[in-house]
């Protein structure tokens, strides 16, 4: 292998961050019972929204760390071995998502598509190499994912739950104003 120790260490930090971020992405339904036993309803909202701003930023560098990583000066086969990594964990998030259900499994797909997203993005700009289009890779995938989620968000709010009836067996409607 002919790996210099600068470019091993400079991709330290990303590396750190994105194990941090999938550990995080796996294992943050564990924090909601904690949060819904507060007993106020202000600690409760705070707390949700606190975890929101944790999930978000968590999902950075999920998006950023493989273009970082991949557009070092590794070997190939530590690049092979980063990508596969970096898959593995995705379909670790897309099973877990298959076991979740509500919130919980939408977010877990979230994450699954950011991190699938950013590999995407991460292995098409080192493959662009010194060509000016790779630095346009990840804002594009990044415009574009944030265009695919806040249409998931549309969709998701257009769909009615069946399963919630009146006692009259009627499905219960809006009252518009």
């Amino acid at each position: 292998m002919n790996v210099s120790l600068l470019s091993l260490f400079q991709g330290v930090g990303a590396t750190t961050l994105a194990i941090v971020a999938f550990t995080v992405a796996l294992t943050w339904p564990a924090l909601t019972p904690s949060i819904d036993a507060l007993r106020t309803e202000r600690a409760r909202l705070f707390s949700y929204a606190g975890l929101g701003v944790m999930l978000l930023l968590t999902s950075v560098p999920l998006y950023l760390a493989p273009g970082l990583l991949l557009r070092d000066g590794f070997d190939a086969s530590l690049a092979i071995m980063l990508a596969t990594t970096w898959v593995i964990a995705v379909v670790a998030l897309a099973i877990r998502s298959a076991l979740l259900t509500g919130v919980r499994r939408a977010i877990t797909i979230a994450f699954a598509a950011v991190g699938g997203t950013g590999l995407v993005a991460g292995v098409l700009s080192s493959a662009a190499g010194q060509d000016p289009v790779a630095d346009t890779i990840t804002p594009t995938g990044a415009f574009l994912l944030v265009v695919a989620a806040v249409a998931a968000v549309i969709f998701w709010s257009q769909t009615e739950d069946q399963s919630v009836v009146d006692s009259e067996g009627r499905s219960p409607q809006l009252i518009r104003c």
